[in-house]
């Protein structure tokens, strides 16, 4: 039997994201699977300042506020090139999506806390595990210790973290010279072979602790 989750609705086209574009409102009457990249997920009720809810990895499943009666207004945009493919929300296949997105919503909202506090550099390292992972996920050919993977801009890594753009700057310096980071480029980065390795081992789990804590 066809799991729920992966039913892709008829004659809906695949809407690939680029890098910092946007759903708009019309399209979040669907929910959207993810199946690669990484969207930012954001509350924006009308008339308030946009607030950072959590990120959506690859198989998350996103906008199903509306079926559950929530008034939150969100705002859910690419912070790496991002592909989504509609989801059956019909008859007995709602009730797993809404089941299975609330495990998952809660899950992301708890790593966007940690990810939050404590050192920058620590955080930076956290968050480019995730997208590290988001990368071994969707099948990169020669590993990770071969290969870059994508990460945000500067900017919107810094809104993610809460941290100053300046200071990420400073952390990427310091990690480059260091045993974590092999390569960082615009928007891309390659990690230290030991590193990537760890990677590699859990692909398609998201994590929050940076190597050695």
């Amino acid at each position: 039997m066809e799991d729920g989750m992966n039913k892709q609705l008829p004659d809906t086209p695949i809407r690939n994201l680029a890098a910092r574009e946007a759903l708009v409102p019309d399209e979040l009457r669907l929910p959207w699977r993810v199946v690669s990249g990484v969207l930012r997920v954001d509350s924006a009720p009308k008339g308030e300042p946009a607030r950072f809810v959590r990120l959506a990895l690859p198989g998350d499943v996103v906008g199903v506020e509306r079926w559950v009666g929530s008034n939150d207004s969100l705002r859910l945009r690419a912070v790496i090139a991002a592909r989504l493919t509609p989801v059956d929300a019909s008859g007995d296949a709602m009730m797993q999506i809404l089941m299975e997105t609330v495990v998952v919503a809660h899950q992301r909202c708890r790593e966007v806390v940690s990810l939050r506090s404590g050192p920058a550099a620590r955080r930076i390292q956290a968050l480019l595990l995730i997208f590290a992972q988001s990368g071994v996920a969707e099948g990169v050919d020669e590993g990770l210790a071969t290969q870059n993977f994508a990460v945000p801009h500067l900017s919107d890594l810094s809104a993610i973290l809460d941290i100053a753009p300046e200071t990420a700057s400073r952390a990427f310096t310091s990690m480059r010279s260091g045993d974590f980071l092999a390569e960082r480029r615009p928007q891309k980065a390659r990690l230290r072979g030991s590193v990537a390795l760890g990677v590699e081992a859990v692909a398609g789990l998201s994590t929050v602790l940076a190597p050695g804590t």
